[in-house]
């Protein structure tokens, strides 16, 4: 996996591709959820992560390529992120982000986040903030923010009950 990655400005025709690369990346974490959570609750929660998380880039990048990049190999997408900026508060905030499952583990992850931070200090941030999940599923995403320079984190604790 030497190839060099180049990361570009998004384009409407690049959402599906992203669309699917987003339900492969994130087919571990929600897996490891049903094993938390259990059956009956993840059904109820989660049971429709594919389609919902396929649907939430799409949209993302197909109507706001403004506030999307991808990451291309040999002109292959290997990976995307989204990001919302808040100007008033200066602060740009890393969305949806993924890395195609066979280009894991070979720095397109981290240049993703890079250039995310780059551009947010082009655009006059002043911070950044990206959330991520603090269970075994997000392991590798929060190395990857660790990487890229994050160091300020605040715990989240989300609770279910079945009714």
């Amino acid at each position: 996996m030497g190839e060099q990655v180049v990361i570009r400005p998004a384009r409407a025709e690049d959402a599906e591709c992203c669309g699917e690369i987003a339900v492969q990346a994130w087919r571990p974490i929600f897996h490891a959820w049903r094993e938390i959570l259990g059956d009956s609750v993840w059904k109820r929660v989660y049971g429709d992560w594919e389609l919902q998380k396929r649907s939430s880039v799409v949209c993302q990048l197909r109507d706001h390529t403004h506030l999307a990049a991808v990451s291309e190999r040999e002109g292959e997408i290997v990976g995307f992120l989204t990001w919302r900026l808040d100007h008033d508060r200066q602060i740009g905030q890393i969305s949806n982000n993924a890395v195609d499952p066979g280009c894991q583990g070979h720095g397109v992850g981290t240049a993703q986040i890079e250039w995310a931070l780059d551009y947010f200090r082009s655009e006059g941030m002043r911070a950044a903030r990206v959330l991520t999940g603090g269970d075994p599923g997000h392991a590798p995403a929060r190395a990857m923010y660790e990487k890229a320079g994050f160091a300020r984190a605040l715990p989240c604790v989300e609770y279910f009950l079945e009714l």
